[in-house]
C-alpha cells in the first residue's frame, strides 16, 4: 500500500484504518493514489464514496494514468444510507444469500482486498453514537475474517468530541493530514499517531498536493 511512502516499513494486512482531515480533500486524493496503486498491483477494489458518482471517481482515477485493472475496481458512489452498511455488516452471509449478489450490491464490498468509504463520519453525522460503534466493531471483524482492508474517511469536527475519541480508540491505525498557517504560507504534514503491528514515524511529514497525487516529502520534518 501507498503507506510505505510515509516511512512505513511493514503495513499492516486486514485492518480498519481511519483517516482523518480537519480541512481539504488531501484524504480523497489520496484514496485515489491507493486505489491506482492497489489495482497496478493485481488487487481489488471497493470504493464507496457518499459525495462523488461512479463517473467522477473513475475520471478521476484516469488522471493518475490508470488505464489497466480497472475490471477490479466497484465503486458505488453516491452513497448516503448508513442504515443498509449497518444491516450488511450484522447480516451480509444471510443477506447475500437470500438476495443474490446482483441484488445487494454492497455483499461484494468483502470480497475484495481493500475497500474504501469516503466518508464514514458523514454517514453517522446524524446517528446514535451506538449505531456507528456497532458498524465499526462490525467491519472490524469482517476484515478479520475476509483479510479485507478497510479505509474510512473522516473530517475533524463533523462527529462529537466523544465519537471522535471512540472511533480512534478502536481502530488499527490512524492518518492524519493537518494544515499549519505562518503568515502568508501554507504548510501541510502527515501525523500517524498509531498503527498496528508497526512504529509510527516519531514526527510529523511534511508533503504537496501534485498533478500525480500525495508526494510526501521526507527530508523535511517538524517535531
Amino acid at each position: 500500500m501507498v503507506l510505505t511512502n510515509f516511512g512505513l516499513s511493514d503495513v499492516p494486512q486486514h485492518v480498519v484504518l481511519l483517516v482523518e482531515e480537519d480541512i481539504g480533500d488531501a484524504k480523497t486524493i489520496f484514496f485515489r493514489n491507493i486505489t491506482s496503486e492497489a489495482l497496478k498491483t493485481g488487487k481489488t477494489v471497493y470504493y464507496i464514496s457518499t459525495k462523488s458518482s461512479e463517473k467522477d471517481v473513475r475520471e478521476q482515477l484516469s488522471f493518475l494514468g490508470l488505464g489497466t485493472g480497472l475490471e477490479n475496481l466497484t465503486v458505488m458512489g453516491n452513497f448516503t444510507d448508513p442504515f443498509v452498511l449497518l444491516d450488511l455488516c450484522y447480516n451480509r452471509r444471510k443477506l447475500c444469500t437470500l438476495f443474490g449478489k446482483d441484488n445487494m450490491p454492497l455483499c461484494t464490498m468483502t470480497d475484495t482486498d481493500i475497500c474504501i468509504i469516503d466518508s464514514f463520519s458523514s454517514l453517522f453525522i446524524h446517528e446514535e453514537l451506538q449505531s456507528m460503534t456497532q458498524a465499526l466493531n462490525s467491519l472490524i471483524t469482517i476484515s478479520r475474517d475476509t483479510n479485507t482492508t478497510f479505509v474510512l474517511a473522516s473530517d475533524m469536527g463533523i462527529l462529537p468530541e466523544r465519537a471522535e475519541k471512540v472511533v480512534r480508540s478502536m481502530v488499527d491505525g490512524i492518518i492524519q493530514f493537518r494544515i499549519e498557517y505562518f503568515s502568508d504560507k501554507i504548510s501541510r504534514y502527515i501525523n500517524i499517531p498509531k498503527m498496528k503491528a508497526t512504529i509510527p514515524p516519531k514526527k510529523m511529514m511534511a508533503y504537496n498536493i501534485t498533478g500525480q497525487g500525495i508526494m510526501v516529502d521526507t527530508r523535511e520534518r517538524v517535531g
